[in-house]
């Protein structure tokens, strides 16, 4: 029986001999009983073997109609536990998450968020990868993810889950050896630190808005860098102008290691975004952790901002 491609011929096979009668089974089946012959006698084909003897009023299986029988059932009952087993999977909110997550949002919010899940759900273990290069979604093996900027793997759903405020920010120290800006074309004579991968936002431009006005400069970094705490760091020491998450900059002004420039203008939020595998069955437990995240991630975020965390 090396050579079955459809359990179902075997279900019905089965339902033949149980009833003994094929003109029964097909009544239990809810099929035509010319439909049910023909099934009959392709698995017979498929096995090289006839599996029931006919005659005029009695119905009796062949010696290898026998052989298959025991065989059969034993083989449907392994797929009924795998079904049941693959259906209970997909309920119950346990097994192993891989999560992908932008480096600077995920250690200062999605870690947070997600040891909060794994205590709500402790039959589940999580790992959670850190990267700001591009990633191949599906092909990476990451159940959902966190990102900013725009989609780098069409093949994922994509929606908003939040969004980021950000503020333009310069050490006092750079302020001593340059001027103040008053206008935006003033940052042009700043040196501009910027985010290292070119699917973010503001790796070489800054848009800003004051009322209906909206001010689109194009930039010379003196500096790139990979993740959002680098350029934190590098403006800190003076090295350039930046942008920074509300989160990290209203700490830092707060307590005078930076200054935010063009108070009066501002920055438009960036979209924070959740994304998982393009098809509708998904398991519960990626399920319970995408709904988990959508609900805590702006409320996370917001608590940052106020600085309460």
């Amino acid at each position: 029986m090396t050579n079955l491609n459809d359990l179902q011929h075997v279900r019905e096979f089965v339902q033949i001999a149980d009833t003994g009668s094929i003109s029964r089974a097909a009544k239990v089946l809810g099929m035509a009983q010319p439909t049910l012959s023909r099934h009959l006698a392709a698995l017979e084909a498929q096995i090289g073997a006839p599996l029931i003897r006919r005659d005029t009023h009695t119905m009796s299986l062949t010696t290898a109609g026998i052989i298959v029988l025991s065989d059969a059932r034993e083989l449907l009952l392994l797929a009924d536990r795998m079904g049941s087993r693959l259906r209970a999977e997909r309920r119950s909110v346990r097994g192993h998450l891989r999560m992908v997550s932008v480096v600077d949002v995920g250690q200062w919010i999605v870690s947070r968020v997600l040891s909060r899940f794994q205590k709500l759900h402790p039959d589940v273990t999580t790992e959670l990868h850190l990267i700001n290069r591009p990633t191949k979604f599906i092909k990476e093996g990451f159940d959902c993810g966190i990102m900013v900027g725009a989609p780098t793997d069409r093949r994922v759903t994509i929606r908003k889950v939040a969004q980021l405020s950000r503020r333009l920010v310069a050490a006092p120290s750079m302020l001593k050896s340059h001027a103040l800006p008053a206008r935006p074309d003033d940052l042009k004579d700043l040196p501009w630190l910027g985010i290292l991968q070119p699917h973010f936002y503001s790796r070489d431009r800054v848009d800003l808005e004051r009322a209906k006005q909206i001010k689109k400069l194009k930039l010379a970094p003196v500096m790139l860098l990979d993740t959002v705490t680098a350029l934190r760091e590098a403006a800190i020491e003076g090295a350039g102008f930046t942008i920074l998450p509300e989160w990290m900059a209203a700490r830092d002004i707060t307590a005078g290691r930076l200054v935010q420039l063009l108070p009066d203008w501002h920055l438009a939020p960036i979209d924070l975004q959740i994304a998982h595998a393009a098809h509708e069955h998904l398991p519960q437990r990626v399920k319970s952790l995408i709904e988990y995240l959508e609900q805590e991630l702006p409320v996370e975020i917001h608590r940052l901002d106020l600085n309460e965390r």
